[in-house]
């Protein structure tokens, strides 16, 4: 069983990384995406494309799956933004790379899903105290470290996002620590490849969440130097980046709000740019 899935693996990483060699060279995103929101997805159709995002779902922090912001939410913060930023992304993924993938191909699974073997990327929105409420994060099981350190090792690519401030940066060097206590959680400068991987990042721009753009009940305002945007990495035996963390910084929200005419354009094209490059490394590596 185990050598099938390994088998699946490799030969969606040779398909994936023969995308990525057709993929053009863009130099830059346009100042405004132009698809439009109101689109009906069933013009994509049902077939599964190469290419699925998936989110995610891990064990609520002390709340066992359940809580949040009341019945609403699927449990704790990692379903954040889902389902607009999923498909926004897409969208720009289909618009600018040749990545065999549409706006309805995404799909939530839990951490612990044997399905997860059958990918190669990962994202996860987490948050802890002291935003939302006791139930604002992961608390990671043994069964979800053993799951997440597996995945990685193999060749998945993990993407964390939006958390802000010493105590979330605190509590996700914690979890990161327990998927692996014996690697070393490094900063990302702009040097390194996953930058220019596709498009030509040369500094690590901090794309605003909500609370930051409107001062949406929030603790800080946009360039706030006590927040400063920043990146953080495990690297595997080979130095490939197997999990990357913006911290200070919201990539869901930049593309949830893609066509919100209140959010600042040059923010979601930020996060549209770093999102792509994530991907195309994770594709080609």
């Amino acid at each position: 069983m185990e050598i099938r899935i390994k088998l699946r693996i490799l030969n969606k990483l040779v398909l994936l990384f023969s995308l990525c060699l057709l993929l053009g060279n863009s130099a830059a995103l346009a100042q405004v995406l132009q698809f439009g929101n109101n689109e009906d997805l069933s013009i994509y159709g049902n077939e599964i494309t190469d290419f699925q995002w998936v989110r995610g779902q891990y064990t609520n922090h002390a709340g066992g799956g359940r809580g949040g912001y009341g019945m609403r939410r699927r449990g704790g913060w990692w379903d954040t933004d889902y389902p607009d930023s999923d498909e926004n992304f897409l969208r720009g993924v289909q618009r600018y790379t040749n990545v065999d993938t549409n706006p309805r191909n995404y799909e939530y699974i839990e951490i612990t899903d044997p399905r997860l073997f059958e990918n190669i990327f990962l994202y996860m929105n987490w948050k802890r105290v002291p935003i939302g409420s006791s139930y604002s994060g992961p608390n990671f099981s043994p069964q979800e470290i053993e799951s997440l350190r597996e995945f990685m090792l193999r060749g998945g690519f993990v993407m964390v996002d939006d958390f802000w401030g010493q105590p979330h940066l605190d509590d996700m060097f914690m979890e990161m620590g327990k998927i692996f206590p014996d690697r070393e959680i490094i900063k990302l400068d702009t040097t390194h490849e996953i930058f220019h991987v596709f498009f030509d990042i040369d500094e690590v721009a901090q794309v605003p969440g909500r609370m930051v753009t409107w001062d949406y009940g929030g603790f800080m305002k946009l360039d706030d130097p006590s927040y400063p945007p920043e990146i953080y990495a495990v690297l595997d035996d080979d130095g490939r980046v197997m999990m990357v963390a913006n911290y200070n910084t919201d990539l869901g929200d930049g593309w949830e709000h893609t066509f919100y005419k209140g959010y600042p354009t040059k923010y979601t094209n930020e996060a549209y740019k770093i999102g792509i490059n994530y991907l195309i490394y994770a594709f080609s590596h």
